[in-house]
């Protein structure tokens, strides 16, 4: 009787290296780029501190002023992309804290007030007075934000066109 074991399967050798699965994730929010320990920290900072803002539209006017003191002195090139998008929210923010435009989510008003927060912030991950690197921080942590409430300040953008009219 002929032997009948299982000769052991051939395997093809690849000179090319495997490429490792990316684990799935529920949301594109999710594939966001990394962000470091110490930004996450510090963002965290920001959004607890943002919630007293939504309830006080004073401190939250003087909080848009010193936002829209600083992007004047942003430089063009770090911010680049989002400049547009930066004015676009201080004026969303000026809308809300005037009373003219309301339609804007709790949890969207607070990402942007802690963005706007961190800007501000000279002190944060990387201090702004560092050249070259100390505002690559607030720019990452503003498309970030911009990233989260795109669709708000989308229909804020849309409004303010019908009201202009």
């Amino acid at each position: 009787m002929p032997d009948r074991r299982r000769k052991p399967a051939r395997h093809r050798v690849s000179t090319t290296p495997r490429r490792r699965r990316q684990p799935k994730t529920k949301t594109s929010e999710a594939r966001d780029v990394p962000v470091p320990d110490d930004l996450e920290t510090e963002f965290a900072h920001a959004l607890t501190s943002a919630r007293s803002y939504v309830k006080n539209p004073q401190r939250l006017r003087d909080l848009v002023t010193q936002a829209t003191q600083k992007a004047l002195s942003l430089p063009k090139g770090t911010f680049q992309g989002t400049l547009a998008h930066l004015q676009a929210t201080l004026r969303l923010m000026r809308a809300y804290y005037r009373g003219d435009y309301r339609a804007v989510p709790v949890t969207t008003l607070l990402i942007i007030i802690a963005a706007l927060i961190y800007l501000v912030n000279p002190l944060d991950m990387m201090p702004d007075w560092i050249p070259g690197v100390g505002l690559l921080d607030d720019a990452f942590v503003f498309r970030l934000a911009i990233r989260r409430t795109r669709q708000a300040i989308d229909q804020f953008l849309a409004w303010e066109s019908r009201s202009t009219r």
